[in-house]
């Protein structure tokens, strides 16, 4: 079952790849919008995923755009070689040059958990995060 988008996700076609543009009135929200995109836009139904566990993550990256590439790319990284799916995203510390979080999912359960398509990469093609007033957006590129 396919969950219906929140307004604050805009779909990018883009030939071979997967994208999109995530909006959120805090860069924490902004990263944890866009985590929340990931899985329940290009990996699995993530309504059908339980908050079993919680999944530490700390990490630095020289500006806001390579820290989002980091944070998924992690993401991905764990979902791909621990079969984990995650549901739940949770920022507690964030700046411009680092990230503390905790996402929560559990391990894939064939019965329950369809996964739609494998990411190859999160890639810099594009990305983008820019400020307006008190809305933050990041445009997203998935290589699949």
């Amino acid at each position: 079952m396919l969950i219906t988008m929140p307004d604050w996700i805009e779909h990018i076609d883009h030939t071979g790849d997967a994208g999109f543009i995530v909006q959120a009135d805090s860069l924490s929200g902004l990263y944890e919008r866009a985590a929340w995109a990931m899985f329940a836009e290009v990996i699995t139904d993530i309504e059908t995923v339980r908050p079993r566990k919680a999944f530490s993550f700390q990490l630095d990256a020289d500006d806001p755009e390579a820290l989002m590439l980091a944070w998924l790319s992690g993401l991905n990284f764990r979902h791909i070689t621990e079969e984990l799916v995650f549901c739940r995203f949770e920022v507690t510390r964030i700046q411009p040059d680092h990230l503390e979080a905790v996402a929560y999912g559990e391990h894939i359960d064939a019965g329950r958990h369809e996964i739609y398509t494998e990411i190859k990469a999160v890639t810099f093609h594009e990305l983008r995060i820019s400020r307006q007033g008190d809305l933050f957006t990041a445009r997203i590129i998935f290589d699949l």
